[in-house]
């Protein structure tokens, strides 16, 4: 790709790699797609649409919340309740709030059922007050919809959420998360796929604090390090991603995925790459 077009965009970078540049209508278009979103999902900003749930109990979430829910639904079934979008509220207990105190503060928080709630059409309906963070989809999600608004053949890199629409085949490194400067494995990304991962040392604040909250019990998960998903569909390769840190069978989900647990193991289905010893 000869354009590499980089910004900053929900809390984290962004590079999009293009033949030739974006035009700046299109990169206008961009913008206002991923604020957008933002300013519906975000539990850090204010008036979020997402928030309103803190008091409200019925919410449109606008016309992206049926793809994005649904997703939700095959998660809450495939992990057994462990993977919720209401476990906000238990992060922010834990420290991972708007004010980024990174400190525990009150009692533990229950993660209410996601199973309680209701999306009729584009509202969601909720029993009690809860805090949505979608992290485990949103970002593969809109990386997705990205891709699409693109005339051109691209590569968008969502800090590590990658959707290939370059027309060729991607060789990507699978980071060690005991040592940046290592790969695990690389795998192959053929154009049309995606490839989201996740890893309890990227958000991870003290030695039992990390972002990844099994919300069943509202505490981090503690077996597996780091996960990896990848497929057609970048939404659902993000969500597996979580789901590999709570599920050990995911081989009916239609995308390869791979888990390395605190001993080093790695367990994989798929893996289209090379494992390193």
């Amino acid at each position: 790709m000869n354009s590499d077009w980089r910004f900053d965009a929900i809390g984290t970078a962004w590079s999009i790699g293009t033949p030739d540049p974006i035009a700046p209508g299109l990169r206008t278009a961009i913008t206002a797609r991923i604020d957008s979103f933002d300013r519906t999902w975000s539990r850090f900003r204010v008036g979020s649409a997402a928030n309103a749930l803190r008091t409200e109990r019925e919410v449109d979430l606008g016309p992206d919340a049926p793809a994005i829910l649904a997703v939700y639904d095959r998660l809450f079934a495939l992990t057994s309740g462990a993977v919720s979008p209401l476990v906000g509220g238990a992060l922010e207990q834990l420290g991972y709030g708007a004010g980024y105190t990174l400190t525990p503060s009150g009692d533990p928080v229950r993660v209410p059922s996601w199973a309680d709630c209701e999306l009729v059409g584009t509202v969601l309906r909720v029993p009690g007050p809860v805090v949505l963070d979608i992290g485990a989809v949103g970002k593969g999600w809109i990386a997705g919809e990205i891709a699409g608004m693109i005339d051109q053949p691209c590569v968008v890199d969502a800090s590590g959420d990658l959707v290939n629409r370059s027309g060729g085949v991607l060789r990507v490194a699978l980071e060690d998360p005991h040592d940046a400067e290592l790969a695990i494995a690389v795998v192959e990304v053929p154009d049309g796929d995606s490839i989201c991962g996740s890893a309890s040392n990227r958000r991870r604040w003290s030695e039992d604090l990390h972002h990844v909250l099994d919300a069943r019990s509202g505490t981090p998960t503690r077996d597996v390090v780091a996960a990896w998903a990848g497929g057609p569909d970048a939404a659902w390769a993000d969500g597996l991603a979580t789901a590999a840190f709570f599920a050990s069978d995911l081989s009916g989900t239609g995308h390869w995925w791979a888990a390395l647990d605190r001993d080093r193991r790695l367990v994989a289905h798929g893996l289209p790459g090379e494992v390193f010893a």
